[in-house]
């Protein structure tokens, strides 16, 4: 690839050097053609930025070229490359306001301008040749504009072997410079492709590692009906659950979500999980274990992040189930002789993450064969429809209130009935569900 472009370059140098029969417009298309095939042989920003620079001097015949770029974020121009004698000291050293200097007032106006004793202008900044020791005698500064817009200036400085800029140097390195403009756009364009494209594999990765983290709960018995079903709103959500068999024919089970959307999230959720895969065999009962992972996750918490949790207990041998509760929402519980699923009551907690010091609540309750657990994130209650109407929990307690032959069938009657809810409305937050059915 280099020598392809030095190949091309020093034939475009032959071209220029050449003393052509035709008129000084079609020498200057003959130049430009040439320049144009260079600019369009790379894609990669900084190696075009530095060939503009190059051939800038050379079609030019210049001492100093440069290259100043517009930052958008602070309406600034930077010099992104300098080439030639002491004009190399100023790559990415000096920003110039826009209106500042020669450079500055040909972006604020969009216009071209030669200026052959820059001393005696007004606008000349002294401060670059002051800070380098550079002795500017003349200057080519033009715009570079892409889709009407100026995204930097272009600049030739001290002409070899002539006094100063002429109207004939003016017009071919104004033409210059819309070609530079538009290989430039075409390389951001590129770039931003190129990032998208990265950014898109990073985030299926993400998404990758995350579902590979939450448990396969149909691959292992449990001793209880279990069933989990989850939708992220993006590649890679907050929501998280996770089922432990412990000692003495006991299980724990989790529930929770994490503040926040993608990457950050998915991070934050791995992190929480796995301290709880710790935590869960050491903890009495779900209250301390809250206590224990709140303490932790409290420690240098990223980007303010925090976690809602519902953790559960079921013993096997009592059927009873020890709850605690992070801010999250409150278990719904079907009784298997029917009638409307009723919320369990108990106290809550703020959400884990916060504050180091919390006190964490427990709650008991006794359960029977059959009774079925529901435990959900807020992107099931809080879906919402077309009109932005909630779906909330009186329809998600409607939605479970005839019995299912199975845990999974609980879910997926969930699950159907919010996507029939929110049909013709964007999905704005990740939906969870975990059904427990107590054999």
């Amino acid at each position: 690839m280099r020598k392809a472009l030095g190949a091309r370059r020093k034939k475009v140098r032959r071209s220029l050097d050449e003393d052509l029969p035709e008129d000084h417009t079609v020498a200057n298309l003959r130049k430009v053609l040439a320049l144009t095939k260079v600019l369009n042989s790379t894609l990669q920003l900084n190696e075009l930025l530095a060939l503009i620079m190059k051939t800038s001097s050379e079609v030019m015949r210049s001492e100093v070229a440069s290259l100043l770029l517009i930052d958008e974020t602070s309406n600034e121009l930077v010099f992104r490359v300098a080439l030639g004698g002491k004009g190399a000291e100023l790559e990415e050293k000096f920003r110039v306001k826009m209106g500042e200097g020669i450079a500055g007032s040909v972006a604020a106006s969009g216009k071209p301008e030669i200026v052959n004793n820059p001393h005696k202008d007004p606008r000349f900044a002294k401060r670059f040749d002051n800070s380098t020791g550079f002795i500017t005698r003349a200057i080519l500064c033009v715009p570079m504009k892409a889709r009407g817009k100026v995204i930097g200036v272009l600049q030739a400085i001290n002409p070899l072997r002539r006094e100063g800029f002429g109207p004939e140097d003016l017009e071919l390195f104004e033409t210059f410079a819309d070609q530079a403009a538009i290989a430039i756009e075409n390389a951001q364009l590129h770039g931003e492709i190129v990032k998208q494209e990265k950014a898109k594999q990073a985030l299926k990765i993400a998404h990758e590692i995350q579902q590979n983290f939450l448990p396969d709960l149909t691959s292992r018995r449990y001793g209880v009906d279990l069933c989990a079903l989850t939708l992220p709103a993006f590649d890679v959500g907050g929501d998280l659950y996770d089922v432990i068999s412990l000692d003495g024919n006991r299980v724990g089970v989790i529930l929770g979500d994490v503040s926040g959307k993608g990457v950050p999230a998915a991070l934050y959720m791995v992190r929480a999980m796995s301290e709880y895969r710790f935590l869960a065999p050491q903890a009495k009962d779900p209250a301390e274990l809250l206590t224990s992972l709140n303490q932790r996750l409290s420690v240098n918490s990223p980007f303010g992040m925090f976690l809602t949790m519902i953790c559960l207990l079921i013993d096997r041998n009592t059927n009873t189930v020890q709850y605690s509760s992070a801010g999250h929402l409150p278990i719904l519980l079907r009784k298997s002789a029917g009638g409307i699923p009723e919320i369990l009551k108990g106290a809550q907690s703020p959400p884990l993450g916060l504050m180091a010091e919390t006190s964490f609540f427990l709650n008991t309750a006794h359960l029977e064969t059959g009774d079925a657990l529901f435990l959900y994130t807020d992107g099931v209650v809080e879906a919402r429809d077309k009109r932005g109407k909630e779906y909330m929990i009186e329809r998600l307690a409607e939605c479970v209130k005839e019995e299912a032959d199975s845990a999974a069938g609980y879910s997926e009657r969930i699950f159907e009935d919010v996507r029939k809810f929110t049909t013709g409305a964007d999905q704005h937050d990740d939906i969870t569900a975990l059904t427990v059915v107590i054999p």
